[in-house]
């Protein structure tokens, strides 16, 4: 009998074991994560907006957001209404004013309107970096013969832009440096 009840204590125990062995094989140890006396799973009441990804209790963005949460679209810092002096501008007051919004698809794109005396009252495309302080103005015609190129970084509420307008039909080109003032 004694021999019998040894058999059975040894099954079960054989086939605890291997059930603990095979639950603890089918976890998915990416997202769990253990510690001396719990389970911990640190994604569980974390939210990421904006296509975030949690990793570890933290939010991983896509290019073009940030914050705990990816809620803070890149574009944020530069949108707004400023007034240009604009070292090529002959104007009369000597300022023009410039508005620049976010680009709706890309959070890392901004839209640029009335910068520089090549292209009054036009809108050009800018890409924000990565380290999220400054842009490129890719190569475009949005003027007529005039393409557009340049760079800018935000310093507060100060905005400095270097734009270069290549004339495509008398073949000159403009180099100005332009320095924006957010009201």
């Amino acid at each position: 009998m004694n021999v019998q009840r040894n058999v059975l204590a040894g099954t079960i125990a054989s086939v605890l074991v291997c059930f603990t062995l095979v639950f603890m094989m089918a976890c998915d140890k990416s997202k769990v994560k253990y510690n001396a006396t719990t389970l911990v799973r640190p994604c569980d009441n974390v939210i990421c907006l904006n296509g975030g990804t949690c990793k570890d209790g933290l939010c991983y963005c896509p290019q073009g957001f940030e914050g705990d949460k990816c809620s803070i679209r890149w574009s944020d810092r530069f949108i707004g209404q400023y007034q240009a002096d604009d070292e090529c501008y002959t104007g009369a007051s000597g300022y023009y004013n410039v508005t620049i919004n976010g680009d709706p698809g890309y959070a890392y794109k901004l839209n640029i309107t009335n910068l520089g005396i090549a292209c009054p009252n036009r809108t050009i495309s800018a890409v924000i970096n990565p380290e999220k302080t400054s842009f490129n103005i890719p190569m475009q015609n949005t003027c007529g013969d005039y393409y557009l190129s340049g760079y800018g970084n935000i310093n507060g509420n100060y905005l400095n832009v270097f734009l270069k307008s290549r004339d495509s039909m008398n073949h000159t080109s403009l180099d100005c440096s332009i320095v924006m003032l957010k009201l």
